[in-house]
């Protein structure tokens, strides 16, 4: 869960929801300059299914007692956040091993730009090292299965690996941005450009009340690029996971419709 916040109020996006708008954007990234990515529809469902894993919670999530208002992702106990993510790799193999492979290694992305070591309990330390080696032996075994299969060996690299793993989670930072509303200019470095090509990839606000982001450099085909994510206008806060849910079932949804523009387009 991730909220975007309207006044007073917040628009609940689940998780899957903001992976969906991942997935608009990879099926549209590729130009003269940005290589498409390959292998296509295997990644292309890998970065739209990249949350699979928070199905289940997404139906019955959490309270956070701090704020009143659903749990956001980042906030989520380590125990809890592990087990998603098993659970997510374990989903996504049934679609595929390509698409297994690549939720894997963005897991292996999330805890090692986003989990503090140093900071987390001795208990939660060995539980994300234990999801960690195991997901590392997983990928060993897929990677030796599809070095055998003619078609996508050329794609299981450790270099084309490498480029994909870094723009599914450029796609997840780009459809976070996007959800939460882009107010204020937010840059990304390590952008896969085409080969070993990297690019700082830099998002800007339209003056329009956020319905349209200019992003630079231009990633995508065409001349602009309209994605959608959905979510719950959520009124008030909860002291129970039972009165925040019944308002989350009963609460009006809200379509999110952003139009992505070339950075050119941005107002100076």
């Amino acid at each position: 869960m991730l909220l975007r916040k309207t006044g007073e109020d917040v628009v609940a996006i689940p998780q899957p929801s903001h992976s969906w708008l991942s997935g608009q954007m990879a099926r549209a990234w590729g130009n003269d300059r940005f290589s498409r990515p390959a292998p296509h529809a295997e990644f292309c469902l890998a970065a739209e299914q990249h949350d699979l894993g928070w199905l289940t919670w997404e139906l019955a999530p959490e309270l956070d007692p701090d704020t009143g208002r659903p749990r956001e992702f980042m906030r989520v106990s380590p125990p809890t956040h592990v087990g998603l993510w098993t659970d997510g790799v374990r989903r996504a193999r049934i679609y595929g091993s390509y698409p297994a492979l690549l939720v894997s290694l963005h897991a292996e992305t999330i805890y090692s730009r986003h989990f503090d070591f140093a900071k987390a309990s001795p208990e939660h330390k060995r539980i994300v090292h234990a999801f960690l080696d195991d997901q590392r032996a997983f990928r060993h075994a897929l990677t030796a299965a599809l070095h055998a299969d003619h078609r996508l060996a050329a794609v299981t690299t450790e270099d084309v690996l490498e480029r994909n793993r870094l723009l599914v989670a450029a796609l997840d930072w780009m459809s976070l941005q996007i959800c939460w509303g882009v107010s204020q200019e937010a840059r990304l470095a390590e952008v896969p450009v085409a080969g070993e090509e990297r690019a700082e990839l830099v998002l800007r606000p339209c003056n329009d009340a956020g319905q349209s982001v200019a992003i630079d450099p231009w990633p995508f085909d065409g001349e602009r690029l309209e994605v959608r994510a959905e979510g719950r206008r959520l009124q008030g806060r909860f002291s129970s996971d039972e009165d925040m849910r019944s308002a989350l079932a009963r609460a009006e949804s809200v379509l999110i419709v952003t139009t992505l523009v070339p950075g050119a387009a941005s107002p100076a």
